[in-house]
């Protein structure tokens, strides 16, 4: 429970992370270590399980360990004015924010907190995207916990009251995004990094996977049982070029369809006393306020 009394020099007792953090870590960590593990996959192409085995389980224990390190000193505090993060082991900083720097806060939750009842916390102090870090972020909170700290900051700094959420709740969204519309975003949502890595990736490992649509082998192979099309890839290379740009075309719309499936899913935007909020995602759902 926050306690509406306490001050900068009397602060509530410190809180952890909710445990779970350490589930909601290791997958953020798994996602960020793409590399390695495409690097891994090539060795066991290679016959070298023993190397690969090594490199991951190396992986899986620093993860593990720095997550737990992180979870037993990391504590945050909850007072009058202000919200305290404290992090570190050898080198301790504290982090103070006082609620009338905070322009808001935004709750998140991917699939693993939906599962378990979490939420992701995010400050904005109004710092630009340069000047951002996780230096004001709780990672794994209960939900409950996030909407009452929501509630506790806001009331302090003269926002929105539980009631008049209430009220905005039970006004008509401003925006709504359904399936057609996010759909079509998808269609333009084509990016042309997804298609230079696509095609990077032909080129480096796709005589590994099997996979370079800019080969006539490969076309061979796909089309053997169409014979006059495979004669004429056969016949012409720049039939098997155009082919696979048309190819890698195709995965980088069916790739912004998705994208924008996942991102936009249910999006709305609605209008409140203090500003907009705006909720949205399939997989991860995230509630923001824009002042």
């Amino acid at each position: 429970m926050i306690d509406a009394a306490a001050t900068p020099a009397t602060l509530p007792p410190g809180e952890r992370l909710h445990p779970l953090f350490l589930l909601t870590g290791l997958g953020k960590s798994i996602r960020g270590a793409w590399g390695l593990f495409a690097g891994g996959a090539v060795l066991v192409t290679r016959n070298q399980w023993w190397l690969a085995a090594v490199l991951l389980g190396g992986f899986m224990l620093l993860s593990v360990g720095s997550l737990v390190l992180k979870w037993l000193k990391l504590e945050f505090r909850v007072g009058r004015d202000e919200i305290r993060i404290d992090t570190g082991l050898l080198n301790r900083t504290s982090r103070v924010i006082p609620f009338d720097r905070v322009t808001d806060i935004d709750i998140e939750q991917g699939p693993a907190h939906r599962l378990f009842g979490l939420a992701k916390v995010r400050f904005e102090t109004g710092a630009s995207a340069a000047a951002k870090s996780d230096d004001g972020v709780l990672e794994a909170v209960s939900f409950h916990r996030a909407e009452a700290i929501r509630e506790h900051v806001r009331a302090r700094r003269g926002g929105a009251s539980i009631e008049q959420a209430d009220v905005d709740a039970a006004r008509p969204p401003l925006f709504v995004m359904d399936k057609r519309r996010v759909a079509l975003a998808g269609l333009f949502n084509f990016s042309l990094a997804i298609f230079a890595g696509l095609f990077g990736a032909t080129q480096t490992l796709g005589n590994v996977v099997g996979f370079d649509p800019f080969k006539r082998s490969f076309w061979n192979r796909a089309l053997s049982e169409a014979g006059p099309l495979n004669e004429l890839v056969l016949a012409h290379q720049f039939i098997s070029f155009a082919a696979g740009i048309l190819t890698l075309t195709t995965i980088g719309i069916v790739t912004g369809l998705i994208r924008s499936t996942l991102s936009d899913h249910g999006f709305r935007l609605d209008r409140t006393d203090t500003g907009l909020r705006r909720r949205r995602g399939l997989l991860t759902l995230t509630d923001v306020s824009l002042p």
